[in-house]
């Protein structure tokens, strides 16, 4: 009997060690190491988010499953470093701190290990280019320099305490990340082509052991360069040489081909639009640039890093992207004053400060530059455009002494470039034109004949329409009915909105932002009243010039206005997710691609100091109710839900924002009745909630929310080229917005059941797109509460400290 006793355990535990164990600790993480460099080369899975927090958990894991083990360093360092590549590729400072806090994990808690160093120089280096905080990298520096003063980190510690030190003087933090990127040596994983590559990974493997690093050689010093002979306004100095300068022999293939790939890089419709290769491209450029000041390709290779940086900011849209883009110009026209392309850097510079950091006075100061250096350039008629744009169409440059000025080109006239509506009730409708410059037009509506309806025409002396525009269309469920548009004799055009019957209506220039708002009304209905609007009835003419509107927004019994509220934090809302999968059609699943449009419109509302929290970060399930429980839970102030639409009739298509309130017709009804779905409220509750939203403001509100974003996200779409049906504001009673104690609106994205419109949802650029409007429209909400200017071209302000 005891036998059998035994014999049975000795079984069990067999059986327990060899199928329920674990791997090795050892193969466990030569696995995960092995999905590190599957995962780089697989350009699609490497830009998401999942595969890197998946690598960064499992080797946080292998860390701590066994004590014992003599390579956990590694393990923790391969953590970090996982962190570090996700942050590069979110943009995100959570990502980063992270990433910063298992770097300085490896330092404190393994001191006597070969990767202490390299831990704490990439602490340091994140925390200047991510946090800005100069001082905690200082602090993490001179620790390196203490406790290892004979690591092969210390060269590179010390050229980037040298770059941080020289913030004192007037450099920022986002370049120091510019110059420590180009300063220091690839990271561990990228140096397969580098001679000690071998040694390196050897050190990581043995980073159990104690030894102390051998020191590395000395910096080479970087070639002495002339004071430039001419000031060039805005620009600073370059940081100093990297630690390591390229062979003499390689600096002229390496730069034909970073030139290659640069073309490639930009013919590529994907990675064009991601982070990684354009850094690398400018580093590239800058280690060129550096290696050899002297040579004919130097200013070259220094314009190709800035143009670099600047790709790299048009798909970040960040103002700190696009300071470190116009530093570079500058620094080139101020080393180079004599070159080819030095006028070019300038109108470049210029360039950036008018249209992506919103400082004109320095763009006109650059262009006067350009025209008093460089009188003979090629960038001279295109400098002259800019400032003639910038100053309101009349050219004030001086023409350089001794020279006849040209007569300056006439200005661009106006053009409507939106259009878009919205249905207040059965009875009445508000329109709103933006335009590009103030505009000349003339307001004049006409009764049909009984039971014909009437016609609104509104027509402008100079100014032009787009063609999506120009096409005209027709409104269904609304008392607009259609719109048509015609060219005027002697110039301009003629806007016709046909109404299905008309009293009275009222017009509204305004120039902050620029654009034209009609309201008119039907039957008894009267219309809002509004300081500064034109009445007008039926046969009545109104001049108006839009150049002499009033820049004041309009004032409206405003509750959020009233009580001095304003935007901190914005709750939104990924729609669907888990085992709602929400629509799918012609390869677009729903919960994908409003999860991939969340966190995007989360990082750039955090670039411009707004809180976010999301309802869901990851493919989990929540209920309709759950979701606005949490936005009142944390104290939101507004509520963004994203979805996506499908529709029966494969060639519906458009872009439209929805306000909680009831329908107002029957597609409104269908979109809600669809979204509705998987609701569990109960008939009670909605009667309850909607009984409240009507007896408070947040209707209006949510209407104004909407709004904006409808208009400015269109805005966004058309100035990137893409063609995209505007179905307007409507209203509808959708579950998810119900309860939500603060404005809220649910936008659709567009309907994946039209092809077109799919195919453009599957591409990450125009996502980044609709992401960007969205993020517009929402700031523009925020600035109309505060009565400032909206930030429409511009997504970040001056402080923005997000990556």
């Amino acid at each position: 009997m005891f036998f059998l006793l035994a014999l049975c355990l000795l079984v069990v535990f067999f059986y327990d060690t060899g199928y329920t164990s674990l791997p090795p600790t050892g193969k466990r993480y030569d696995t995960a190491k092995a999905g590190v460099e599957t995962l780089r080369l697989d350009a699609k899975r490497a830009n998401l988010r999942e595969p890197w927090e998946k690598l960064a958990a499992e080797f946080r894991a292998i860390y701590d499953a066994d004590p014992g083990w003599p390579n956990r360093p590694a393990a923790l360092f391969r953590a970090a470093e996982s962190l570090e590549e996700l942050a590069r590729r979110s943009f995100a400072k959570a990502d980063a701190r992270k990433a910063i806090e298992c770097y300085e994990a490896v330092a404190m808690r393994h001191a006597d290990s070969r990767l202490a160093d390299d831990a704490l120089f990439h602490a340091a280096r994140l925390r200047a280019a991510w946090l800005k905080d100069d001082k905690g990298a200082l602090e993490l520096l001179n620790r390196i320099k203490t406790q290892y003063p004979k690591g092969d980190m210390l060269p590179e510690a010390l050229a980037l305490e040298k770059t941080l030190l020289a913030s004192a003087q007037g450099r920022t933090a986002p370049e120091a990340k510019q110059v420590a990127t180009a300063e220091a040596r690839p990271s561990i994983e990228d140096q397969a082509s580098s001679p000690s590559a071998q040694d390196k990974d050897k050190k990581r493997a043995d980073a159990g052991a104690s030894a102390t690093p051998p020191q590395s050689a000395p910096a080479q010093a970087a070639p002495a360069q002339s004071a430039p002979t001419q000031s060039v306004p805005g620009s600073t100095a370059l940081a100093a040489a990297p630690a390591t300068l390229l062979p003499q022999d390689q600096i002229l293939p390496r730069y034909r081909k970073a030139k290659a790939d640069m073309e490639s890089l930009s013919a590529d419709k994907v990675r064009s639009c991601w982070r990684q290769p354009w850094e690398d491209l400018a580093a590239e450029f800058l280690l060129i640039y550096q290696s050899r000041k002297n040579w004919a390709i130097s200013p070259g290779a220094l314009f190709r890093a800035a143009s670099s940086q600047e790709s790299l900011a048009n798909c970040s849209h960040l103002a700190a992207e696009y300071r470190q883009a116009r530093d570079l110009y500058l620094n080139l026209a101020q080393e180079f004053p004599k070159s080819a392309l030095a006028d070019d850097a300038l109108l470049r510079a210029a360039a950036i400060e008018a249209d992506r950091l919103n400082q004109p006075q320095e763009a006109l100061e650059l262009l006067d530059a350009i025209a008093t250096l460089y009188p003979q350039g090629d960038m001279l008629p295109q400098a002259k455009t800019l400032r003639q744009r910038l100053s309101g169409g009349t050219d004030v440059a001086a023409a350089p002494v001794g020279k006849a000025g040209t007569a300056p080109a006439p200005a661009t006239p106006p053009e409507v470039h939106t259009l878009s509506w919205n249905s207040l009730s059965k009875n009445s409708v508000e329109i709103v034109l933006d335009l590009s410059s103030p505009a000349r037009y003339r307001a004049r509506l006409e009764e049909g004949k009984k039971g014909a309806g009437s016609s609104l025409y509104l027509e402008f002396d100079d100014a032009s329409v787009v063609k999506d525009v120009r096409q005209g269309v027709t409104v269904k469920g609304s008392l607009l009915q259609s719109v048509r548009v015609r060219d005027r004799k002697g110039g301009g055009a003629v806007m016709q909105f046909s109404f299905r019957d008309v009293r009275r209506f009222d017009t509204q220039a305004e120039s902050n932002p620029c654009r034209i708002v009609l309201h008119v009304a039907a039957g008894n209905t009267p219309l809002p009243t509004r300081q500064g609007a034109g009445a007008g009835f039926a046969g009545q003419d109104q001049p108006r010039d839009q150049a002499n509107a009033s820049d004041a927004p309009r004032h409206v019994n405003d509750m959020a206005r009233q009580l001095g509220l304003t935007v901190r934090t914005v709750f939104i809302d990924a729609g669907h997710g888990g085992r709602d999968p929400g629509t799918h059609h012609n390869g677009i699943l729903e919960r994908v691609v409003t999860l991939d449009v969340a966190t995007t419109l989360g990082r750039l509302l955090q670039a411009n100091g707004v809180d976010v929290v999301y309802s869901r970060t990851n493919d989990t399930g929540l209920s309709l109710r759950e979701r606005t429980t949490r936005a009142n839970e944390v104290g939101a102030d507004l509520f963004v839900s994203i979805h996506i639409n499908a529709n029966d009739d494969k060639s519906v298509n458009g872009f439209e924002t929805y306000y909680l309130d009831l329908a107002q017709n029957a597609e409104a009804a269908r979109v809600a009745a669809l979204e509705n779905a998987g609701s569990d409220h109960r008939l009670g509750d909605m009667q309850k909630m909607l009984a409240d939203v009507m007896l408070t403001a947040r209707v209006d509100e949510s209407k104004k929310l909407a709004q904006d974003i409808q208009r400015i996200a269109l805005f966004r779409l058309k100035k990137r080229e893409y063609t995209v049906r505007n179905n307007g504001v409507k209203s509808a009673p959708f579950h998810v917005l119900l309860g939500a104690q603060m404005p809220a609106v649910l936008v659709e994205l567009g309907y994946c059941t039209h092809a077109e419109e799919a195919r453009n949802l599957a591409n990450a650029k125009y996502r980044l797109t609709l992401a960007e409007g969205l993020a517009e429209g929402i700031l523009a909400y925020k600035d109309r509460l505060l009565k400032k200017r909206t930030a429409q071209n511009s997504l970040t302000p001056e402080s923005a400290g997000a990556m």
